[in-house]
Order: structure tokens, then C-alpha cells, then sequence
């Protein structure tokens, strides 16, 4: 299984405490650690997945995906395996947080999710041309609400 998706063992085991590795159940539920994605998101592939299909849900390329994941085999894609989806519109954040925008998310509810106004999240992100309408794949850099608050003083 480690193999399969691509995790070490010693990660599986230190996901999952007190599973005894040798008595593994049919059907037993266990956790399996996702590798590290920079400067992405992780998506697990799903059933009938295709990377085209998840390039143009991302707006990214195939090429990009098969860049960002060097052992992934395009023609042999396995359901639950994770791969590092890239941003298709990247930009440098100067904080740390960011957030690749999915299918179906807006503007106004990424700020509540945040818990940052929505001015917040525009003025940190001025490559945005329509806030109505933000392209999925976008990397948005996500200010903290303490950095909300002191720009909001900072502005009296």
C-alpha cells in the first residue's frame, strides 16, 4: 500500500497509533498521510479521473500536473492515489497562508472561511480583475486577521 501511494511506511505507522501492522482486518479503516504539496493543493484521484479531465477542472495543464508529480504515470492513475495540483495563476505571497481556488468557491466565502473581511482578501490580492469572478486554479494569498486589523488602524 505504501507503495501504491507513494508514502513510507514509517509514515503510515506514525498516522495510525496503536494499529498492530501484523493484524491488519478486511475492511479496516486506517489513515494514510498525504506527501507534502508546495505551492498547491492535493487532489485524490477519483473514479474515472483522467488527467486531462482534472487539468481542465484546475485550469492547469497536463504537462504541469506531470511536472509537479516526476513518478506519476499518466496512463496509470489508481482511485485515492494523492497528486499535487499547481496554481494556474501563481504569484508570490509576502504571508505565508494562500489557498488555490476550487470549483464552485467565491470570493465572499473564502473571506468568511478566513474570517477576513473581503476587501481584506482583494487588497492582498490585486491580480484579481473581477471579484465576481475569479478563475479556478487561482493562488490567492490570504491575509491573517491580525494583519486585517493592523492595516485597518494603520488606515484611520
Amino acid at each position: 500500500m505504501a507503495e501504491r501511494y507513494g508514502i513510507s511506511i514509517i509514515g503510515i505507522e506514525q498516522a495510525n497509533p496503536g494499529v498492530d501492522d501484523n493484524h491488519l482486518l478486511v475492511g479496516q479503516t486506517i489513515c494514510l498521510p498525504l506527501p507534502p504539496c508546495q505551492n498547491g493543493f492535493q487532489y485524490i484521484i477519483k473514479p474515472n479521473d483522467t488527467l486531462h479531465h482534472i487539468s481542465q477542472m484546475y485550469n492547469v495543464t497536463v504537462e504541469s500536473i506531470l511536472n509537479r508529480n516526476r513518478e506519476l504515470n499518466p496512463y496509470n492513475l489508481h482511485i485515492g492515489q494523492a497528486i499535487c495540483i499547481p496554481p494556474s495563476i501563481d504569484v508570490d505571497c509576502p504571508m505565508e497562508r494562500f489557498h488555490i481556488v476550487r470549483p464552485g468557491e467565491t470570493l465572499h466565502e473564502l473571506a468568511n472561511r478566513f474570517h477576513i473581511s473581503l476587501q481584506s482578501l482583494l487588497f492582498a490580492n490585486n491580480h484579481i480583475e473581477s471579484p465576481n469572478r475569479v478563475p479556478v486554479g487561482t493562488k490567492l494569498c490570504v491575509p491573517s486577521s491580525m494583519e486585517t486589523i493592523a492595516r485597518k488602524e494603520f488606515e484611520k
